[in-house]
Parts: C-alpha cells; sequence; structure tokens
C-alpha cells in the first residue's frame, strides 16, 4: 500500500471518529435542550402568568408598567424557547404526530396563559376573582400544559434513544477505524519486517559476492587477505599450523592463446571446482586472479604435503595436443611466517623456485630428445639450433615476454622431434617427396605433439610444435588452421624454418642466398607467412642481429 494511500487512510479515520463523537454529542444536546423544556421552560410559562399577583410575587405592584413589560417577555420568552424546541424536534425526525401534538397544545395554552395574566395583573388581582370565574381559564391551562409536557417528555425519549444509538454507533465506528489503523500499521510492521529481513539477504549476498570470484565461485583475493589475518589472529591452544600454499598454471597461456579466452575461462572454471572438491572438509580453495590459485588448511605437518599434492592433481589437466599443469609454493603459519604479507611473499617466492626448477627439467628432457634427434640426424639438430636463435630474435623484437620467448625457442629447438618416428629413407631421399611420402612426412608435427606431452615439463610447447607448419591463409597442416588461429609463436616458428631451410644445403638442392630467401618470404607473406613476423625477421637478418647472423653463418 502506497504511503499516501496510508496518509489518506489514517485522516479519513480520524475524521470519520470525529464526526461520530460530534454527532453523540449533538444527540446529547439534544436531549439536554428537551428535558430543559420539560423542567424548567415549561413549569416557568405555567408559572408566569400568576407573577403580577401579589400574593405569588410578594412586594409586585400589577399596576407597574415595568412589571408587566417583564412578565410579558417571559412568558413569550417561554412560549418561544418550547415552540423552537418542538420545531427542532421536528426537523431532527421526531415523530410527526407527537410534536404537532406539542404545537397544538401550546396553541391551546397560548389563551388560557393570557386570560389568567390578564386577571393577575388587573385590579386587586386573583384575588378579586371568584375562584369559580378563574378556574376555567387555569383547568385550560393545565390541560394545556400536560399536552406539552407530554409532547416534550415524547421528544426526550426520541433524543435519548438517538443518543444511545450515536453512542454505540460512535463506540462501534470507532473500534472498527482503530481496527483499521491498526491493520494498516501491522501491514507495515510486517512490511518493514519482511523488507528488513531482504535488505539483509541482499547485504550479506553484497558481502559475498564482494569475497567471491565470479568465474569459478571460490573466494578471491579480498577473502583470502580477511580469511589470513582472521587466522592468524585465532591463536587458540592445541590447534594445528596454517599451511598457506600457492598454485601457479603451466601452459595456461598457451591454452588460451589455441583455444581461446571462452575456452581458458571454462578451464578455469573446470579447474577451480576441482580443486574446492578436493579441499572440502580439509581447506580453503581461492583464486587470487589470472591463472593464480591460493590455499589455506590448517592440518598436522604430516599431511601438508599429501593435501598439496590432491591440490596439484585438482590444478593439472590435459588432452589431445595440451596439457595444463601447475608449480606451487607452500608455507607454515606462524612458524615461518608471521604476518599475512611475508607468508604470501614467502609462498609466492617458492612457488616461482619451483617454476624455475620445472623449467631446468624440461631443459634436461629437451637435450636428451636432442640427442635422439642428433643420433639419427645431425643436421636436424644444428637446424633447429638456428631456427631457434632467429624465432627468440623475432619473439623479442614482437614484444614478447621473456617467459613467452623461452617457450618459443624451445618449441623452435624441438619442432622437428617427430620426424624422429619418420624413416631415414624418406627424411634423407635425395630427390623431391611423392604425395604419399608428403603425407606421410605431414604427421610429424602431430607425432612431436605427442612426444612432448609426454613430458609434462614440455607441454607448454606442444601445441607451437603441431601448429608450426599451419599457413595464414589456412592451407598448411594438421589443422587447416588460418590467420590469428594460429598461436603466435607458431607463426614465428613457420617463417624462422622457412627461411633456415631455405638458406641450408639440403640432400636434393643447394642452399639459397639470404636476398633471395628474403625475397621469397616477402612473396608468400599474407599467404604463407604472418606479415608482422615476416617484417620482423627481415629487419632482423638485415641488421645483423648476434642471434640471425650466428645462424647464417653457421648455415
Amino acid at each position: 500500500m502506497p504511503p499516501i494511500a496510508v496518509l489518506l487512510l489514517t485522516v479519513a479515520a480520524f475524521f470519520l471518529i470525529a464526526a461520530l463523537v460530534e454527532r453523540v454529542d449533538s444527540s446529547r444536546r439534544a436531549q439536554l435542550a428537551s428535558t430543559t423544556l420539560e423542567t424548567q421552560t415549561l413549569k416557568e410559562l405555567e408559572a408566569a402568568p400568576y407573577s403580577a399577583d401579589p400574593r405569588f410575587n410578594s412586594g409586585a405592584d400589577a399596576r407597574s408598567p415595568e412589571l408587566a413589560a417583564i412578565v410579558a417577555r417571559e412568558i413569550k420568552a417561554d412560549e418561544t424557547k418550547i415552540s423552537d424546541g418542538l420545531h427542532n424536534a421536528s426537523r431532527s425526525g421526531g415523530q410527526a404526530s407527537v410534536v404537532a401534538g406539542g404545537l397544538s397544545s401550546l396553541a391551546a395554552v397560548r389563551p388560557a396563559v393570557a386570560a389568567v395574566y390578564a386577571v393577575a395583573k388587573s385590579r386587586g388581582g386573583l384575588a378579586g376573582v371568584s375562584a369559580k370565574a378563574i378556574a376555567t381559564d387555569e383547568t385550560a391551562l393545565v390541560v394545556g400544559l400536560r399536552g406539552v409536557a407530554n409532547a416534550l417528555i415524547a421528544v426526550d425519549s426520541e433524543d435519548a434513544a438517538r443518543a444511545d444509538t450515536a453512542r454505540w454507533q460512535a463506540e462501534a465506528g470507532t473500534a472498527i477505524a482503530m481496527l483499521a489503523l491498526l491493520s494498516v500499521f501491522g501491514l507495515f510492521y510486517f512490511r518493514a519486517d519482511r523488507l528488513g529481513r531482504e535488505n539483509e539477504a541482499l547485504l550479506g549476498l553484497s558481502r559475498e559476492e564482494a569475497s567471491t570470484d565470479v568465474l569459478t565461485g571460490l573466494r578471491n583475493r579480498r577473502a583470502l587477505i580477511d580469511d589470513l589475518h582472521s587466522s592468524i589472529d585465532d591463536r587458540a591452544p592445541g590447534r594445528h599450523e596454517l599451511l598457506v600454499a600457492i598454485f601457479d598454471l603451466n601452459g595456461f597461456k598457451q591454452y588460451n592463446d589455441t583455444f581461446g579466452h571462452a575456452g581458458g575461462d571454462a578451464l578455469l572454471k573446470r579447474l577451480g571446482g576441482r580443486l574446492a572438491g578436493a579441499l572440502e572438509g580439509l581447506g580453503t580453495a581461492y583464486r587470487m586472479g589470472g591463472d593464480e590459485f591460493c590455499v589455506l588448511a590448517r592440518c598436522a605437518s604430516y599431511s601438508g604435503d599429501a593435501l598439496v599434492a590432491d591440490a596439484v592433481a585438482a590444478l593439472s589437466d590435459g588432452g589431445e595436443g595440451w596439457h595444463v599443469g601447475c608449480s606451487h609454493g607452500a608455507v607454515w603459519v606462524p612458524a615461518e611466517a608471521a604476518t599475512p604479507s611475508d607468508a604470501l611473499q614467502m609462498a609466492d617466492m617458492r612457488m616461482y623456485s619451483n617454476k624455475a626448477s620445472r623449467s631446468s627439467t624440461g631443459r634436461q628432457i629437451a637435450d636428451a630428445l636432442l640427442q635422439v634427434l642428433s643420433e639419427q640426424d645431425k643436421n636436424m639438430n644444428v637446424h633447429g639450433g638456428h631456427v631457434a636463435a632467429l624465432s627468440g630474435a623475432v619473439a623479442e623484437a614482437l614484444h614478447q615476454s621473456a617467459l613467452e620467448v623461452q617457450r618459443i625457442q624451445l618449441a623452435a629447438t624441438l619442432h622437428d622431434i617427430g620426424k624422429t618416428a619418420l624413416p631415414d629413407s624418406l627424411l634423407n631421399k635425395p630427390g623431391p617427396l611423392n604425395a604419399q611420402e608428403w603425407e606421410f612426412m605431414h604427421r610429424h608435427t602431430v607425432i612431436g605433439e605427442r612426444i612432448l606431452n609426454a613430458a609434462p615439463a614440455l607441454a607448454a610447447t606442444a601445441s607451437l610444435v603441431r601448429s608450426s607448419h599451419e599457413r595464414i591463409d589456412g592451407d598448411g597442416y594438421p589443422d587447416g588452421l588460418s590467420g590469428t588461429q594460429i598461436p603466435l609463436g607458431a607463426r614465428i616458428i613457420a617463417a624462422c624454418d622457412a627461411f633456415d631451410a631455405m638458406t641450408s644445403t639440403r640432400p636434393y638442392r643447394g642452399a639459397t642466398s639470404v636476398e633471395v630467401a628474403l625475397e621469397e618470404l616477402r612473396r608468400c607473406t599474407g599467404s604463407q607467412f604472418d606479415p608482422d613476423v615476416v617484417a620482423a625477421l627481415r629487419a632482423i637478418v638485415l641488421a645483423g642481429n648476434r642471434h640471425a647472423a650466428a645462424a647464417v653463418t653457421t648455415a
């Protein structure tokens, strides 16, 4: 109900109560007036004609003009009051027969009053007239006054009845109005209470949203800081230490580049759900932002490693052509860190140390694979080194991060690793390959991806190796990707691989000059190669970049 409606209802209720009270007062005033006419005015009218007689009014002089005038006015006034009272009773709904009888009796009284008055004020007054002579007038006076009195009594009874009716109507109306107002105020009270609960619920939801990561549904960095403060301040005796562990995904950027932001968001949501499930009843999972997660758990020191291992497993996933794992760092509070900032900083440092260790492991595995490649064909190992050097220089020129440059170089080094599964007769054929041989050759990128995905430390490079022979126009292999669907690292490797292949000696042809190779790259720009990549590669080669120069000189 709108507030204006409540205000109007309240005002109407008060006016109703006031009107009912006024009606009761009016009825009571009417009853009082009729009683006054009956008990006072009628008596005054009865006594007034005798006021001029010295027997009834000691000290009066009937011959005094002032007394005569006063008595005459009193008689007139009393008759007027009675007449007006009966007329008012008629207008107020009194019984017509009663009012008419009263007026008729009053009309009959007037001549008798006048006759008695005339005798009373005459010489000698009533004493000078025989009782028999005045009896008729007095009888008429008494009879008439009795008729008027009966009428006034009836009017008084009607007024009393109306007053009683008005009284109980006022009481009932007041009760109804009060109940209506109480109902309205009750409605407002319960509505205000309901709105209060709803507002409290909305406030709670707002607080929850402020502390919840929208994508994964995990608690966010703000909640992590608050929970860390609360946990550190909680120094209950006998409680376990607090384990703070930070996790950073490995290979997520490549996944995001390959499958798009929507695919990346879906992966983060899935991994976040798995992390929360793995920690259920053991600790709390947080998404700190980007591809970083955190875990808080109170547990015994001997169970910390198992909990971290479960979290690492939950944050690892893979499929055909991709693998995402994570690096981590953990710290115990308060044994190793006393404040939230110290705990997060130490865990972060340990996480990056773990990431660097994984990179070192990846380098060792890559070296082992390169040795396998070299054992099969030393030229392939050399070619991979040249392509890696050129690719790293181009990636730097295109403003890629140091970590991404490192990933591209590693992928470039291993881009031919799949050829280790191909027969030597195919790899070292002195002449051009036929269609069937090319179809078999095209499998090496998929094979290379499978080999790299088998080693988690190298999984981040697998997608670049798979796409290293795609073309901008979509006519490449194995997936027919085009344009920006091809990861930038793969586009860089493709151009650098082609340049080094053209400027290197092959069993079936000699080396091409740098100028001719650059011109061929320019000619195929926009169809086979990325224009920005070719422009950067051309500038590096012509400027004598030390990476390119080393590669060209060696060739």
